[in-house]
């Protein structure tokens, strides 16, 4: 019987590890899923004192006079009871973070969908980007070259720093699959390519 308990204390424990790297994981989405990363980074030694103190509180519970019953044989019976309610509560956090997060990605992802739809009908498309502190390396005549080239095929760039949120990340990935078949079809296969060759021309014969 005693066996019986030590496993399933044994699976409580992995268990809540488990759901406590989750709830982690959950409040740094989007953020991609790194099982090594998450388990550094999610401060395991603050659940290591939880369970000590759930195991203190076996312990004196198990001091007690219960029906004969050994120490041991109490305390395993008991230790499993004292934790069920903390793996439900990172159970709880868990799952009412993880639905907060997903109304904002929906959130994020309609207004991005609203807005390529917006750009497809004004034949403007705005492509974001992370790329630093942006450096003028041409004269003003040359970028407005290159802004005309870039009109010309219904697009503009738009440097957006060094900072790039998740959330934006995820909007901006859903404004790209919409927008992006709109451009190769008004464009034709090929066209970022046809683009970049004309981009790379004005710069060659620009003077810095």
């Amino acid at each position: 019987m005693n066996r019986k308990f030590l496993l399933l204390t044994i699976i409580l424990i992995l268990l809540t590890i488990a759901v406590y790297i989750f709830e982690y994981y959950v409040g740094n989405y989007p953020r991609m899923f790194n099982l090594i990363y998450s388990s550094k980074e999610c401060r395991l030694e603050y659940l290591a004192v939880i369970f000590g103190v759930t195991a203190l509180v076996s312990y004196l519970i198990s001091s007690l006079d219960i029906k004969g019953l050994s120490f041991k044989t109490k305390f395993l019976r008991i230790f499993p009871i004292v934790n069920f309610p903390v793996l439900a509560f990172f159970i709880y956090l868990s799952i009412n973070g993880w639905v907060e997060k997903q109304r904002k990605v929906s959130a994020i992802e309609n207004r991005y969908s609203q807005q390529a739809t917006q750009d497809i009908k004004n034949d403007q498309v705005t492509i974001q980007f992370g790329g630093g502190f942006p450096l003028l390396l041409h004269d003003p005549a040359t970028l407005n070259k290159i802004d005309s080239i870039r009109k010309r095929y219904g697009v503009r760039y738009i440097n957006t720093g060094c900072v790039i949120d998740g959330f934006e990340t995820t909007g901006q990935e859903k404004y790209s699959e919409i927008v992006y078949p709109y451009l190769d079809r008004r464009n034709g296969k090929g066209w970022e390519d046809r683009m970049q060759k004309e981009i790379n021309t004005v710069k060659k014969n620009s003077h810095p």
